[in-house]
């Protein structure tokens, strides 16, 4: 009798013990396959699967996950029930959503195979001449998609990452835009050579899409208790032994790219130099994936939050209307609908305030402007010009200015320990620089 006492006490006790081991709730989220992040084939359902399950597991939460392709996860997350979608860029947050706080980090790189034999430091060439492979149903951050978009000639889009994988493998595409543990996963499961990064943009977090209701709010704010202490990757900075820079290939460059140069090697960096298009070179910089650009206005930097102008200005630019000679040229060629002008988007934005009527083409490469206006292709153009360069044009060309600006060196934002640096070098270099540009003036 009392054997029997102890083992019916011995089992009420073990009920009560695993009573409290119970989750006290579950919470319903879909997501997609993207092995390691998350895959119904994994043992843990994906390393950011697991990761969200451990957590929510501390305060008594189970997790549901159910797999389904991007766009449909997303559809489904819309319904009664569901918390929304994960892991996902804060860039796909759809209507009706909004973004956790970020439950981890992830990193977003351009990619090529091991066998790819190319150089690839030059990025201008890479994006212009090779077919690139997007993820078509994501939509990826802001400064990365502005890149692809820039590029879109050469995009091709997939339906996921494995076809993404597949048609860089076989050749179909040159290079590949995604996370890099996402190809290396297929590369150890298919038994090929782990791909290897070319170039990265800054890390991406990721995020929940959380259905924003009423259902899910007490959620959101758990959610914010859980993760607040998760930031954006922020890691020691490694002082780089070279770097890349973007020019615009336009006359009277040379002073500029000697005079950084220079300026880099005070700080025994090297710096590498390559021509980019005016507005193509501002994405790349901005998405992270070169370090810096020789000289800009920074009059059209304000909305691209990752770029620092580097201090003290370099010199003065002017922005100029040139007319062929047997034109009338003043202020007004620019109100005039039947006017056809050459110029860059940048250019155009910074003389905003003109209210242009004429029909803008809009060319990025400034190194064919002067040859197009030359040979009459085209009547007007808007240029930058220094000083110096003023009176060079007019022997060719009518020439208003319409307006002066001051003109910096820039970086990308993950180069901030250097800033002071940078400025220290370019102030000490400065009169030289001043020379240098007189000195060419009179060539």
């Amino acid at each position: 009798m009392l054997t029997r006492f102890y083992y019916f006490m011995v089992l009420v006790f073990s009920s009560l013990a695993a009573a409290n081991t119970t989750y006290q709730e579950t919470w319903k989220i879909t997501s997609l396959e993207a092995p390691p992040y998350a895959s119904s084939t994994m043992a843990n359902g994906g390393d950011a699967i697991a990761l969200l399950r451990d957590t929510l597991a501390k305060k008594s939460i189970n997790l549901e996950v159910e797999y389904l392709p991007w766009q449909d996860a997303i559809k489904k997350a819309r319904l009664s029930g569901y918390l929304g979608y994960y892991p996902a860029w804060p860039s796909e947050m759809m209507p009706g959503f909004v973004a956790s706080p970020t439950i981890l980090n992830s990193q977003l790189a351009v990619i090529t195979t091991q066998s790819n034999p190319q150089d690839f430091e030059n990025l201008e060439q890479l994006f212009n001449e090779h077919k690139v492979g997007v993820v078509e149903p994501y939509i990826y951050p802001g400064v990365v998609e502005q890149v692809i978009q820039s590029y879109a000639g050469n995009i091709v889009q997939t339906a996921n990452d494995e076809e993404l994988f597949h048609l860089m493998q076989s050749g179909q595409i040159n290079f590949a835009i995604t996370a890099p543990k996402v190809l290396n996963y297929f590369a150890e499961q298919q038994n090929f050579p782990e791909p290897k990064i070319v170039t990265q943009f800054t890390d991406s977090p990721l995020v929940i899409g959380i259905r924003n209701d009423a259902e899910n709010q007490a959620k959101i704010a758990l959610l914010n208790d859980l993760f607040a202490s998760t930031k954006s990757s922020e890691t020691n900075y490694s002082r780089p032994k070279k770097v890349l820079l973007t020019y615009i290939d336009i006359p009277r460059i040379a002073p500029f790219k000697a005079f950084m140069s220079d300026v880099y090697n005070d700080l025994n960096i090297k710096a590498q130099m390559q021509p980019t298009p005016s507005r193509r070179g501002v994405l790349l910089l901005n998405a992270g994936i070169v370090d810096g650009d020789i000289v800009r206005s920074k009059s059209n930097l304000k909305k691209f939050e990752n770029i620092i102008v580097e201090e003290p200005n370099l010199g003065i630019i002017n922005l100029v209307l040139l007319c062929r000679k047997s034109l009338q040229c003043d202020r007004d060629n620019l109100y005039d609908p039947n006017n056809r002008i050459i110029s860059s988007i940048g250019d155009i934005e910074i003389l905003n305030e003109f209210d242009i009527k004429a029909e803008i083409i809009h060319n990025e490469d400034l190194s064919h402007t002067l040859t197009m206006l030359k040979k009459g292709r085209v009547d007007y153009a808007i240029y930058p010009a220094l000083n110096n360069d003023i009176n060079t044009f007019k022997k060719d060309f009518s020439v208003v200015v319409l307006r002066q600006m001051a003109i910096n060196t820039v970086i990308h934002k993950k180069h901030a320990p250097l800033v002071d640096e940078i400025s220290k070098a370019i102030t000490a270099r400065l009169p030289e620089l001043t020379q240098q540009i007189n000195n060419a003036s009179k060539d």
